[in-house]
């Protein structure tokens, strides 16, 4: 249940919606510790085009950090999944746009045999986190200890919205999710649009060039952002190009 008393940023809008219009749909992931109020700003895009969107509040998020610390990746999967059946029985065209986690569970999903989105869009895709191995081995023996570590201070004018901290085995379970998909991204064959930020310290560099790499039989369309950091459908410098370059994508496939 959505709660927004212990996230930054209370008074914005961050619980699961579903907003049924025309026969051609979305579905919008937001990243890990967030909440839809990431993807708002493209719902509302979209929407003005008479889009169909739907984007789930993933569990454990919108409530507190001790619940998202007792969810594991197959949770936010099955949750995905089951707006996407929803969302598709519904539309006769159906895309899905991932933030960060969301960008990689949108990969996870689009993998699955009985799923096949016409398109997706990859914002800061967590497909490769800016971490280098001996930090991925200090937070799994950290997890022993405590559940939580703290994030950097975001910037005051960035209306996102989510925990202010990092649970640290929602960060592990991140991680086995990237592990999956880096195996599974060969299956796919949709056109990919791919979005990055020359700001961004959350996600490693080269993503794109990664994607390209792995999945073979798809189309990798990439923006890259010089300006923008980890959140560019938010930030106030690379908003509106972000989100028109995203919509063009869409409206075109």
């Amino acid at each position: 249940m959505f709660d927004s008393k212990n996230l930054v940023n209370p008074h914005l809008a961050g619980d699961s919606f579903f907003e049924k219009r025309s026969s051609r749909g979305i579905l919008l992931l937001h990243g890990l510790t967030a909440t839809t109020n990431s993807v708002r700003p493209l719902a509302s895009r979209l929407g003005e085009l008479d889009w169909t969107v739907s984007a789930p509040l993933l569990p454990g998020h919108g409530e507190s950090l001790e619940k998202l610390s007792t969810t594991n990746w197959r949770e936010w999967a099955a949750e995905v999944e089951q707006c996407w059946h929803q969302l598709n029985d519904s539309c006769d065209e159906s895309f899905i746009a991932g933030e960060s986690a969301g960008g990689l569970l949108a990969l996870w999903l689009a993998c699955l045999q009985t799923i096949r989105p016409k398109g997706l869009v990859l914002v800061a895709p967590a497909l490769q986190l800016n971490l280098p191995n001996w930090k991925r081995q200090l937070i799994w023996l950290l997890s022993f200890f405590k559940s939580t570590f703290p994030k950097e201070k975001k910037s005051g004018d960035l209306e996102w919205q989510g925990y202010p901290e990092h649970s640290l085995k929602a960060v592990l379970q991140l991680i086995d999710l990237q592990n999956l998909v880096l195996e599974i991204i060969p299956q796919l064959e949709q056109k990919i649009l791919v979005v990055e930020g020359g700001q961004d310290d959350v996600i490693g560099p080269g993503v794109s060039s990664l994607l390209q790499k792995k999945a073979e039989r798809s189309e990798v369309k990439s923006i890259f952002v010089e300006k923008a950091g980890h959140h560019p459908m938010l930030e106030k410098t690379s908003q509106d190009y972000v989100l028109s370059e995203i919509v063009n994508f869409l409206q075109g496939s």
